[in-house]
């Protein structure tokens, strides 16, 4: 392996090199030969493997997180608020209404998002996670004074702002900071506090069902954006965002605080690569204008190959149908006869919170890419059964959900199982990988990447939020629940070819393997070669003996 990997490296350049050779400026220079060898030096691929979470990073993420805790409830409180509004609004919600109620939220989703990239790169990346603290306050005051259904949207709206930004940049600051064995993990704690902010709005949904008990349940989404507006003022920025912005100190204290348990040679490899990426990145954000990175996502395959990978996750994400369970499900649950509605939508939530949990003990362990792959099918399986247990309960009323109907047990009780069969496998994959891609993008382009990547995530929403009801009276569910279903199956083969291993690569090493195609195969290559520098180490160190060493390195083309 050791000599097929010499033989590639003579072949063709490798690692930041190349990210340093393609990028749009002046020939190479002394910091980007630092960077190639610090990057490939044995002891930072074997350190970044050896990292120890600390209680400094894992303190920095539970603050970050508390977007998510917002983005969860806000987004998750509509489905009980739609059963409990009533007539408060002057008359009963018609479907149509409904929907725009829904949809509002993603629109102003989507507006966030996309200003999100330009002002996190602009202030930095806490700073626009306090900005989207304010939309959310102000939003929940505005739906909780409502009287009418066009103020209600409005309050909507300005929650989607908020929920928008949080979507867009909480994740990208926790990758920022996060040691690269923990990454996954990591970014998948905003995934878990969605998930929880979900469950937590459905909990307080069931007992707050009676008049007035909606407007409640907003005001209580005020508490966490209130506490992280706070919390804000004492978190450190980002040390990739700081060294861009000429703050080394401030960047190298956040490292070391962070990476405390590294030894001193890994921890002045780390600030060496870092600080010859972010030469490069300085140079890229001086001469291009906003406008024309944007552009650069079209016409340069570095980045644009980054952004259709990333978008086409995040898009499959949304078209495959959760978020008609997430915002809907009491609706289809009172159309399907349960007795309490809300409360069995907490089955919904519940379970996508339950697997989110587990996806974050997995994630970085068996890798993103495979966790897709084995995933994808079980939600294909999923919405495929739903589907055929609609059909069979809905034969006596014209294969149509009608209000007030009583259909059989066996087939309501299969239409329920099979939804959280597809909500397990989602939360497990799709539900929390989409939101780590960001991480695929270089950091001169992360912040624009990330935006670009929660508007497209931002706009699928908005067409499945608006059209799921109207779906479901115009051609019924089994259809609806097929089209979702076919919909994962694209997902499925657009994964397979398009989706690279980030698992156990650093930012910096991401940027490399979108010269080769997708990355597929090379991010495979570098991971081996990650494993085969651990145990080149281990056996220098005396903790493996040779021969082992040796057995291990031929176990690396399994690995990869």
């Amino acid at each position: 392996m050791s000599q097929y990997l010499e033989a590639e490296d003579k072949a063709k350049p490798t690692g930041m090199s190349e990210f340093y050779e393609n990028a749009p400026h002046a020939g190479p220079s002394g910091s980007e030969e630092a960077a190639h060898d610090s990057l490939h030096q044995e002891v930072l691929m074997a350190g970044e493997r050896q990292e120890k979470l600390t209680f400094f990073v894992l303190l920095l993420t539970t603050c970050a997180a508390i977007s998510g805790l917002c983005f969860g409830y806000d987004t998750g409180v509509i489905s009980a608020a739609l059963v409990s509004i009533r007539n408060d609004l002057g008359h009963a919600l018609s479907d149509t209404e409904k929907e725009w109620i829904s949809t509002s939220t993603s629109v102003g989703a989507l507006m966030g998002a996309l200003s999100a990239g330009a002002l996190s790169d602009k202030i930095g990346r806490k700073w626009v996670l306090g900005l989207g603290d304010v939309w959310l306050i102000a939003g929940a005051i505005v739906i909780c004074s409502s009287f009418s259904v066009p103020q209600i949207i409005v309050g909507r709206a300005l929650l989607g702002l908020g929920v928008g930004t949080a979507a867009a940049t909480a994740p990208v600051y926790i990758a920022e900071l996060a040691p690269t064995r923990f990454r996954g993990a990591l970014v998948t704690v905003q995934s878990i506090c969605i998930t929880g902010g979900q469950f937590i709005s459905y909990c307080i949904g069931v007992p707050l069902t009676g008049e007035g008990g909606w407007r409640i349940q907003f005001a209580i989404g005020i508490a966490p954006a209130l506490i992280q507006a706070c919390a804000i003022h004492f978190l450190p920025e980002s040390p990739r965002y700081d060294m861009l912005r000429g703050h080394r100190e401030r960047a190298i204290e956040t490292i070391r605080r962070a990476s405390s348990s590294s030894s001193q040679q890994y921890f002045e490899a780390k600030i060496q690569a870092l600080e010859a990426v972010v030469a490069v990145s300085a140079r890229f954000q001086e001469k291009y204008s906003f406008k024309q990175r944007l552009r650069l996502l079209v016409t340069q395959s570095k980045y644009g190959k980054p952004a259709i990978t990333a978008l086409g996750i995040g898009i499959f994400q949304q078209l495959c149908g959760f978020n008609s369970l997430m915002y809907y499900s009491a609706t289809i649950f009172a159309y399907a006869g349960f007795d309490n509605a809300t409360a069995t939508g907490l089955v919904v939530s519940g379970t996508n919170w339950f697997f989110t949990i587990v996806a974050m003990f997995i994630l970085d362990r068996v890798g993103k890419r495979r966790i897709l792959l084995c995933t994808y099918p079980g939600m294909i399986a999923g919405l495929a059964l739903a589907s055929v247990a609609f059909w069979k309960m809905t034969e006596e009323t014209g294969h149509r959900l009608v209000e007030g109907s009583v259909y059989p047990t066996q087939w309501t009780n299969m239409m329920l199982g099979m939804m959280i069969v597809f909500i397990a496998f989602y939360a497990t994959g799709s539900g929390n990988i989409t939101w780590t891609v960001g991480e695929l993008f270089p950091l001169e382009m992360r912040g624009i990447g990330s935006a670009v990547l929660a508007g497209g995530i931002w706009a699928a929403n908005i067409v499945i939020s608006a059209t799921f009801l109207t779906l479901m009276n115009a051609i019924g569910p089994t259809p609806t629940f097929a089209l979702y279903a076919a919909i994962c199956l694209l997902g499925l083969i657009f994964i397979f070819f398009c989706y690279p291993e980030p698992s156990g690569l650093s930012l910096e090493e991401i940027q490399e393997i979108y010269k080769y195609g997708f990355g597929v195969k090379r991010s495979k290559e570098i991971r081996a070669e990650h494993k085969a520098a651990q145990a080149h180490v281990r056996a220098q160190a005396g903790t493996q003996s040779p021969a082992s060493a040796a057995d291990e390195e031929k176990n690396v083309a399994n690995y990869a």
